[in-house]
């Protein structure tokens, strides 16, 4: 020990004596080493953080699995969950499932996630309230209707903190809940990251349930099969054992109840930290999205670290002569080695410490740009853990072993006699055929070639990106404009909902400039959307599943959807006129690809059973329609059923109106804004903004533009330390050949010459590093294609302008080394020694 803490020591006077080559070299390490705890503290936080949640191995999710179709789940009615609840199987066992409600605050009203919740949720999970009480069994019997909440611990925070906030009132849906409790800090349930902001009892379920292709049916009903179970298993009681007892409970429920449990079996599975489903998930999308990054992270550190292995190679080039006379005078080699790598192992701590502080800002920023995109809580502290402190030592670990010991080793070399010789250098020893693969050189252009590869990377993500805010999709994006209205926010029932759209629609086809409106359940590209299946009439045995919107009348000609066959909707079609629905070419296509659509009628499932549902005639049939940037181009087939017919109460409101330039979109924004509240002040406006900001707001364009900015960052740093590289090797070749330079321009050789021998020797390198960069190019470009939307992986404009790119940036960090050279006295150069 006392040795080790002499070479600490001596370690940190050394590296006192240059601050400057100190400073730079923790400055790139905490770039590389930085970028990678910014990853790693994510990937933490969604897979390996421990949740607030007591002994979390012991919880399981509990699922329904149809046996005649093993890959169809649905969820649990809430009396099958009493009849499980009491199973001795469990020490506990709650139901959930989530709605969006409006929370008003002041004189507005925003949607944000509620999850309602069995009377033992919170004792399921095995933790305490932060403050106030749980529900109780009153409150969680089915239409009960008693308004209580628990409110998250952010929102709490949000309204102020009050310690004494619980028997206040808060408005959900137009009526006041009283608030009962406060959730635990940094509960976020069975996920990682996001949280509820408010939580309510299953007793007012039937008044704030998510209406979104919901049947409206009582959650009272056993045929309401909307519930999530979570439960806690007894001790000692082991999966297969927990699937065999259920497999019981399953066959005693069908026997009594045939009509409501036939073909189905309960099984007990993992939760996944990322997905509240009624099917059992992993979390292995997260895979391949987590490598890639890390990835990147891992070039940027490699490249990090190359750079100060050039560095102290180069340092240790300066002190060859010392390292010569401590070997002379019978110095150990090991123990030099030691002290160098004891120095390279102080700069990477350095770097690791400045590189927690790169992490948490670069996690921060980014879980931020996320938040705006979702009515959620977000549930992220970036202080670094245990495990995220460890990780970081680790890198610093590898980086010091990557950059000190090779290094350290090859300049300890016992070579007495050229060490003592200060004029001797390797380069004029071994040839101007070797000193292209000299080992500086080696790692500039490896530096250079994995730049390549991380700009490539981000350049294939902007592009993709320009192309998805170019997007097309089938129907017209400019001068559109998208309000969203629920009058189920504030308590309305269907009867005053359709009153209010009508009178809404009304109003703004009178505002100038609006040429039509109408309404729509789903908007593309939006963060909800609805499936069905459906079916070539009624008992078929094949179906096809499909995108369902609910449209006005108007629709098809607001967004400009050409109507391919038969006709639109029509005014006079409502609930009690036989049922009707347009297809899209790609749903008539599948269904009827050799008959004409029109006339025919089409199935909807409803509920679990293909029995279930109704027959509507098909009276149309339009163009396809893009509804999202992921998977193949996006294109799924789309069935379209009238408002008239089937209500909603949460719509979004079109508007095809003329306006040019900033000014008037602003006006005809807030005409709308006017209007729309005109018609009843408590309506909830939800958002108002143009069709094309609708677009650029959106998760898919978000999650491209992050990559481009992510790539775009590693490949910037990449670079930009790959250039101090390259610009380091050059200028510390030029230095050490200055003799030969000076002997050379003594024997006739022009500075035009120099010049040009210097640039061509610098320019070989990038040369080098470019062919093999494009190679791995190609290869992560393949990896990245399913993240891509409309760029090949191998796009000749990203495969052309990135290497211009590197080739313009390698000819100025060779420039001026070779300006220098060129620039040198031959009367100095030869008494340089």
């Amino acid at each position: 020990m006392g040795t080790l803490f002499r070479d600490i020591r001596h370690a940190a006077r050394s590296l006192g004596r240059q601050p400057g080559f100190a400073a730079a070299t923790v400055a790139v390490l905490a770039l590389g080493i930085g970028a990678n705890a910014a990853i790693f503290t994510l990937i933490n936080s969604f897979l390996l953080k421990p949740l607030v949640i007591s002994h979390p191995e012991e919880l399981t999710g509990v699922y329904s699995r149809d046996t005649v179709k093993p890959d169809t789940y649905r969820g649990f009615s809430y009396a099958t969950y009493a009849d499980l609840r009491d199973n001795s199987l469990f020490r506990s066992l709650a139901a959930h499932n989530l709605a969006l409600v409006g929370l008003s605050e002041g004189d507005s009203t925003r949607r944000v996630f509620a999850d309602i919740v069995s009377a033992n949720f919170f004792d399921t999970f095995g933790v305490p309230l932060y403050r106030g009480r749980g529900f109780t069994r009153e409150e969680e019997r089915p239409g009960s209707g008693i308004a209580v909440a628990i409110v998250s611990y952010p929102l709490w925070r949000k309204m102020g903190a009050d310690p004494g906030i619980s028997g206040k009132t808060l408005r959900v849906n137009g009526r006041l809940y009283t608030i009962v409790g406060i959730a635990p800090k940094g509960f976020t349930g069975t996920t990682a990251l996001i949280s509820p902001t408010l939580y309510l009892p299953l007793g007012v379920y039937d008044d704030v349930r998510n209406t979104f292709g919901g049947q409206g049916r009582r959650l009272a009903a056993r045929d309401t099969y909307d519930l999530i179970l979570v439960g806690r298993l007894r001790h000692g009681v082991t999966p297969q054992a927990a699937d065999s007892r259920l497999a019981l409970a399953a066959s005693a429920l069908a026997r009594a109840y045939p009509a409501e449990n036939k073909n189905q079996t309960f099984i007990a599975r993992p939760l996944s930290r990322m997905n509240i489903s009624t099917n059992p998930a992993n979390d292995r999308f997260l895979f391949l999205p987590s490598v890639l990054l890390l990835a990147a992270a891992g070039v940027v550190l490699l490249i990090a670290c190359m750079n100060v292995a050039n560095m102290m190679m180069a340092r240790g080039a300066a002190r060859r002569k010392e390292i010569a006379v401590r070997l002379a005078l019978g110095g150990d080699r090991l123990r030099i080695v030691r002290q160098f790598v004891t120095e390279g192992l102080l700069l990477a701590l350095a770097g690791g410490a400045a590189a927690l502080a790169v992490a948490y800002w670069g996690t921060t920023a980014l879980v931020s740009s996320f938040s705006i995109l979702a009515p959620i809580d977000l549930v992220y502290a970036g202080g670094p853990d245990l495990r995220v402190l460890l990780a970081t030592l680790a890198f610093s670990g590898f980086s010091t072993l990557v950059f000190s010991v090779g290094p350290a080793w090859s300049q300890c070399r016992p070579d007495l006699v050229s060490g003592l010789k200060q004029g001797e250098y390797e380069e004029l020893e071994r040839g101007k055929p070797r000193r292209l693969w000299s080992r500086r050189n080696l790692l500039v252009m490896s530096q250079l070639s994995l730049s390549l590869v991380l700009l490539t990377a981000a350049g294939l993500f902007v592009r993709s990106s320009l192309r998805v805010a170019q997007v097309e999709p089938g129907f017209r994006m400019d001068n559109g404009v998208i309000a969203e209205v629920d009058p189920g926010l504030a308590g309305y029932d269907e009867a005053r909902g359709r009153q209010i759209y009508a009178t809404l629609l009304d109003r703004l086809r009178a505002v100038p400039g609006v040429q039509s409106a109408s309404l729509a359940a789903t908007v593309p590209f939006g963060m909800i959307s609805l499936g069905k299946d459906i079916q070539k009439g009624h008992g078929s045995q094949t179906s096809i599943g499909v995108r369902y919107n609910i449209v006005s009348e108007d629709y098809f000609q607001t967004l400009g959807i050409p109507i391919l066959r038969g006709r639109s909707f029509v005014a006079g079609e409502s609930g009690t006129t036989r049922p009707v629905a347009l297809l899209d070419k790609l749903a008539a296509d599948r269904l009827w690809p050799h008959e004409d659509p029109i006339g025919q009628y089409v199935h909807i499932v409803e509920g679990d059973s293909a029995n279930q549902g109704i027959d509507a005639l098909v009276v149309g049939v339009v163009g396809p329609v893009q509804e999202n940037i992921f998977g193949g181009e996006g294109i799924s087939p789309h069935l379209y059923v009238p408002f008239a017919q089937h209500y909603q109460s949460d719509m979004n409101i079109h508007l095809r109106a003329a306006f040019s330039g900033p000014a008037a979109q602003a006006a005809l924004l807030e005409t709308v804004r006017r209007q729309i509240h005109s018609v009843d002040e408590r309506l909830p406006l939800i958002y108002l903004r143009t069709l094309r900001a609708h677009l650029e707001s959106s998760f898919d364009l978000w999650t491209v533009r992050t990559g481009a900015w992510m790539f775009g960052i590693f490949g910037g740093v990449a670079l930009l330390v790959a250039m101090v590289g390259l610009y380091g090797v050059r200028s510390y070749t030029v230095a050490r050949r200055t003799r030969e330079i000076g002997i050379r321009m003594a024997l006739g050789s022009g500075s035009g010459t120099t010049l040009r021998m210097i640039l061509r020797e610098g320019l070989l390198l990038t040369a080098v590093s470019t062919g093999v960069g494009l190679l791995l190019s190609a290869a992560v470009g393949k990896a990245l294609a399913s993240l891509l939307y409309g760029v090949k992986a191998l796009d000749p404009a990203v495969l052309i302008s990135v290497p211009l790119i590197l080739g313009a940036i390698s000819l100025v960090a060779c420039y001026v080394p070779a300006r220098r050279a060129a620039r040198v006295d031959p009367m100095v150069a030869l008494r340089h020694e």
